[in-house]
């Protein structure tokens, strides 16, 4: 028998992550369907686990609601704990733990009154908000709802997956000195050491693809970075790559998904440290 979902109309940010992560990490449910009742209630009036087909989430009063409670939890967190004592998730999943744990940050309302800037527009670009939209966009399509969330949810895990990593990278990567501040250089594919390595205060990062060659560079805004010698001094080295600078003076490509036909450089990690500490 097919299983089915259960939650309260108008589904929220703690619901339908929880929905996300049974469909997700759970094989009997990635097929399921979904019901919806008035909120607090029932499917069919039953008790809200009396059937192992049918499972309720943030409504019913049941294991995986919240409502009932004052403690720091949500529906998607007693789910993702259900996951992993049940040996469908691991808790050393440290993407999917970082994610959870803002999702009942935000179910406990830290946007408005944690967070700073609370009234900031930045915020009305968050999944819970962009939610909030979609309802006044398409009321009472529920599924719509739940289906155009969860694609969201998906990105965020896979972005948090390659800022994991990525976090590690930057960590064992080679450290340099550059006359904007100290160089981060890592060996990978993982585009997202670029920007999170000066979000970390490095001056520079620098990445090359293991695989195709390619070279990328990211400086600092806030530290005056200026890759215009660089960018020189790149074309010289290696005139038959394609060398990119950007307006901005603090993007130097030599790769790019937006340009697949660039060639890629044959200088080495240690050339382009060589470059850059000179530039």
């Amino acid at each position: 028998m097919a299983k089915t979902i259960v939650t309260h109309v108008s589904p929220d940010f703690d619901g339908i992550p929880a929905i996300w992560l049974l469909r997700k990490f759970h094989p009997d449910f990635a097929d399921c369907k979904l019901a919806f009742v008035p909120a607090g209630q029932t499917y069919n009036n039953q008790p809200p686990d009396s059937d192992p087909d049918i499972v309720h989430v943030d409504t019913g009063m049941g294991r995986f609601d919240h409502h009932q409670t004052r403690d720091f939890t949500c529906a998607a967190q007693l789910v993702y704990e259900w996951l992993i004592a049940e040996g469908y998730v691991s808790a050393g999943d440290e993407a999917l733990a970082r994610m959870i744990k803002i999702i009942t940050e935000l179910d406990h309302g830290y946007d408005n009154y944690k967070w700073s800037e609370a009234e900031n527009d930045r915020y009305e670009f968050m999944l819970p908000n962009v939610l909030v939209g979609l309802k006044i966009l398409y009321p009472k399509q529920d599924d719509k709802h739940i289906e155009m969330t969860t694609l969201g949810l998906e990105a965020v895990y896979k972005l948090l997956q390659f800022k994991v990593k990525a976090e590690k990278e930057i960590d064992g990567g080679r450290k340099f000195k550059t006359r904007w501040g100290e160089g981060v250089a890592v060996s990978s594919v993982n585009q997202s050491i670029l920007d999170l390595g000066v979000k970390k205060g490095f001056a520079v990062v620098l990445t090359k693809d293991p695989n195709r060659g390619n070279v990328r560079v990211t400086g600092s805004n806030n530290l005056n970075v200026d890759f215009t010698k660089a960018y020189e001094m790149a074309k010289v080295k290696d005139p038959e790559a394609t060398w990119f600078l950007h307006a901005s003076k603090v993007l130097l490509r030599n790769g790019s998904s937006r340009n697949p036909t660039m060639k890629p450089t044959k200088l080495s990690i240690d050339e382009m440290i060589e470059i850059l500490g000179a530039a």
